[in-house]
């Protein structure tokens, strides 16, 4: 490593030095400057990376206790691609005494799966990205040169294990009222060459709503479920598993599930304890529009106040005048709709009548354009079922304050555990003890900032701004 930071003093410096010169004698904007020197950074750091493995490849050599366990082989070259670009180094190849698998030594220290294109650091990025944006512009953004190519893109997003952030409880909540709100949102999915309409559900416990601002209310401690190839048993599972581990079930008092009445939705009142449907007004108001839009104002205000007292009758009355004032087949059959819509949905309706006052406005729709709508379906694409799913799981595990850092890592332990050899795990722990001992000294002082001295970026610097010895 002495060597890469030599020459970074040596060669790398004396570059920075002429980007600052460049900078201020040719009055350059400040990004060309960041840019330049990032550019000898970049270059930096590939070296280090090289050098560091390089340098522990060679100390594993000289080790007794890989003398006594290993047989060189050979040494091969290999590339990673980094977040600094392509690092290129060399590394000896073993075969173990005692039976077991041939190995890079130096590449199993270091976390180097032996069909690894890419550091981790890399694939966090490509991940974190994706999330974000296009396959293939994640892939160009990975890395600071080198690109990525899409579909690599998206194999390593369905090659990734989710598994929920942990939940930490040391007391149960007690709280009398708890808010469950549920939608979905609408898709293009290819299945079987064949596009259709996929609806990936979003659900989302919280415990109320505080204002904080005129305009914006924010909902209190959610928590998301969700995903598309999943079931709606599952998802509801999943929500009930979360209640009770989270809040104390008995001093629950009710648990309102807002949505827009569909089947999956009402199948939450089978599995969630004490709850209730409440119909969110976003799509109530929808339906009686669509009823009305044809007609005279006055029946829109009648059907909105049977609706408000809530009279099921005097709705049932409004929309036969309305029928009558219909005065085409198509509007006939729409009035129709939403008379069976509304009707149907009753129960939702009627308990605001009864609880309103503690019944917070449901904002399903704004979250699943939030959480879903802004990456799968804002712009004209279609997914896979299989990336669909996998993405609605990474956008939840996201939202729910997950770290793609903890996934890969996660990832990359499960995957040294499937594949565990006692013995040579074993060898391999004591060479790594052995290399944590090992001392690395160099001279990190780089000579443009040497405080003191007046070198030749100083003297340049003088010269330029007409500074007198």
């Amino acid at each position: 490593m002495n060597n890469s930071i030599q020459q970074f003093n040596e060669i790398g410096a004396r570059k920075i030095e002429e980007v600052i010169k460049n900078f201020l004698k040719d009055k350059k904007d400040i990004g060309d400057l960041i840019l330049g020197i990032q550019e000898n950074l970049y270059e930096l750091g590939r070296n280090i990376v090289q050098e560091t493995l390089e340098d522990m490849d060679e100390y594993i050599r000289d080790l007794g206790v890989r003398k006594n366990n290993w047989e060189v082989v050979r040494k091969d070259p290999n590339c990673l691609l980094t977040s600094f670009g392509e690092v290129h180094y060399e590394r000896t190849y073993y075969k173990p005494k005692k039976g077991g698998c041939r190995k890079y030594l130096v590449d199993d220290i270091s976390g180097i799966r032996p069909h690894d294109r890419t550091t981790s650091d890399v694939d966090i990025r490509v991940i974190e990205e994706a999330i974000e944006t296009s396959y293939a512009k994640s892939g160009r953004e990975a890395t600071y040169v080198d690109e990525i190519s899409r579909q690599t893109v998206m194999n390593k997003l369905r090659e990734i294990g989710i598994v929920e952030p942990e939940i930490k409880v040391n007391e149960k909540k007690k709280l009398k009222k708890l808010f469950i709100e549920v939608d979905e949102d609408h898709v293009t999915v290819l299945n079987k060459n064949k596009k259709e309409c996929g609806m990936p559900m979003l659900v989302y416990v919280h415990e109320g709503k505080e204002c904080v601002s005129k305009k914006r209310n924010r909902i209190i401690n959610p928590r998301y479920f969700g995903g598309y190839i999943q079931k709606a048993e599952e998802i509801w599972l999943n929500v009930c598993r979360y209640i009770e581990n989270v809040y104390d079930t008995e001093y629950i008092e009710r648990i309102y599930i807002s949505g827009d009445g569909a089947t999956w939705v009402k199948t939450g009142l089978n599995w969630i304890p004490k709850s209730k449907f409440v119909l969110d007004k976003y799509h109530l108001s929808k339906y009686i529009v669509k009823a009305t839009s044809h007609v005279d104002e006055k029946y829109k205000t009648q059907l909105e106040d049977a609706i408000a007292w809530p009279d099921k009758e005097a709705a049932r009355r409004v929309f036969a005048e309305i029928l009558e004032e219909s005065e085409t087949e198509a509007k006939e059959d729409a009035v129709l709709d939403c008379r069976r819509y509304i009707l149907n949905q009753w129960d939702g309706i009627e308990i605001r009548g009864e609880f309103g006052q503690e019944i917070v406005g449901c904002s399903a729709e704004g979250h699943v354009s939030h959480v879903y709508s802004d990456r799968l379906s804002s712009r004209p694409k279609v997914w896979s079922r299989v990336g669909l799913e996998q993405m609605t799981k990474l956008l939840i595990y996201k939202e729910n304050g997950g770290k793609i850092y903890d996934l890969v890592m996660y990832q990359r332990e499960k995957e040294r555990k499937e594949q565990k050899h006692q013995i040579q795990d074993e060898q391999i722990t004591k060479l790594r003890n052995s290399l944590g001992s090992k001392n690395y000294m160099w001279d990190i002082t780089p000579t443009a900032i040497d405080v003191g001295r007046k070198t030749r970026l100083y003297m340049g610097l003088k010269n330029l701004i007409g500074i007198s010895g």
